[in-house]
């Protein structure tokens, strides 16, 4: 209130000059508000208040003394005054107010660091710390005016950066939904048995994270969640790699049984083929492909077991005197110049399958050749499904069950 009251007397005396140029020393009260103008640009009135209080003080008595007195001498001693004053106060006031203007500006820079503006607002993060830099050089030259300036601007930048990270924090939340989502295939499998601490510490660091995130401490967040991605991927590598390799055993197991049973000198291409399977997966564990690894250990289960029926049917067939009757020569009759029937039942014909490539094996050919129809072909897809998972795609050397029809 005191300082618009200045200012009101100030306003008077300059009209009152006017009136009077003849009578008022124009250029003392001139020159003492123009100090005092230039010492409120520096805050003096915050930093300085004694200096300052003092010099609108001294003009305002100036201005007593001219309307009352009519002294002009008097009034240019009391406009000196308020001028030392005022420069007093400006010089005093400059020096604390570019100061704080360095300290506010690093300040609203660390609060954007928290918001990770080296990452998400980098162009005005850089300005910011350039500006603030350069308000220092000023402020050790006793430039400070140019400080002072500087010192704003950076803080300008540094709030428009760390805004603009509060805009783009979404991808940290990106990141934490990927690790989450890791984190969540991990838990499909016997993660406990293999790398319950690994686990655990993605679990603990993803959710500290989160935290940060809602707390606007993004920078925080993107090296939690970086230590939690880590954490992930190796409780995930451990964790496939136990698995896998407990799945190859099982596959190990299936191939030994293979090449033990009978079916293994006569399905010979399913041998072979097991045994890639086999080699596969191992290579596939090894490069860290596990989905590959644990379908390569199904194939060579399925191919395994593929090898044992073989073995079984051809059991069959040898169990038998050898020949056919003559109902079942005119059963089999004109059956598959392709494939080779090896044995039957009252419900099946055990069909081989040829190559492709030489001979056209195919449900749809091998349905024509049994039942005159190829659309028949549903039914021998039907009573293989557990072998073929295409039907499209057989393979040569497999043993189809052709299902007879009933008279």
């Amino acid at each position: 209130m005191k300082y618009r009251k200045s200012a009101a007397i100030l306003s008077f005396i300059t009209l009152f000059i006017l009136a009077c140029q003849d009578e008022i020393p124009i250029n003392e009260l001139s020159k003492a508000k123009q100090a005092i103008d230039k010492a409120l640009t520096v805050k003096a009135d915050e930093y300085a208040p004694e200096e300052f209080g003092e010099a609108n003080r001294q003009i305002a008595a100036a201005h007593e003394v001219m309307i009352k007195d009519e002294k002009p001498e008097e009034s240019i001693k009391n406009a000196d005054v308020a001028y030392t004053k005022a420069v007093e106060a400006y010089n005093k006031s400059a020096v604390l107010y570019a100061e704080a203007g360095i300290r506010k500006a690093e300040e609203a820079i660390a609060a954007a660091d928290d918001a990770y503006a080296e990452k998400l607002s980098a162009d005005n993060f850089r300005e910011a710390k350039d500006l603030n830099a350069g308000a220092a050089q000023k402020y050790d030259a006793r430039e400070y005016e140019e400080s002072i300036k500087l010192s704003q601007a950076a803080y300008d930048k540094a709030v428009l950066a760390k805004d603009e990270s509060l805009d783009n924090k979404y991808q940290l939340q990106v990141k934490i939904d990927e690790v989450s989502s890791r984190i969540s295939r991990i838990e499909q499998y016997d993660y406990e048995a293999y790398a319950p601490g690994q686990y655990n510490l993605a679990v603990e660091n993803l959710k500290k994270a989160q935290d940060e995130y809602n707390d606007d401490r993004i920078k925080d967040g993107f090296q939690s969640v970086a230590v939690a991605d880590k954490n992930a991927d190796e409780a995930y590598r451990l964790t496939m790699n136990g698995v896998t390799s407990a799945k190859i055993a099982e596959a190990e197991e299936a191939v030994r049984a293979a090449e033990n049973s009978n079916g293994a000198s006569s399905a010979t291409e399913d041998m072979d083929a097991a045994r890639e399977a086999l080699a596969n997966a191992k290579l596939s564990r090894d490069n860290g492909n596990y989905d590959d690894s644990i379908a390569y250990c199904n194939e060579a289960i399925r191919f395994s077991n593929d090898v044992i029926e073989s073995g079984k049917n051809a059991a069959v067939v040898a169990s038998g005197d050898g020949s056919d009757t003559d109902k079942d020569k005119d059963k089999s009759k004109g059956k598959s110049a392709r494939g080779e029937v090896i044995s039957e039942d009252d419900d099946y014909y055990y069909y081989k399958v040829k190559s492709w490539a030489k001979y056209g094996d195919c449900l749809w050919q091998i349905a024509d050749e049994y039942y005159g129809n190829p659309r028949l072909w549903t039914r021998i897809y039907k009573a293989n499904k557990k072998r073929i998972s295409n039907p499209d795609l057989i393979k040569p050397g497999w043993v189809l069950k052709i299902p007879k029809i009933k008279k």
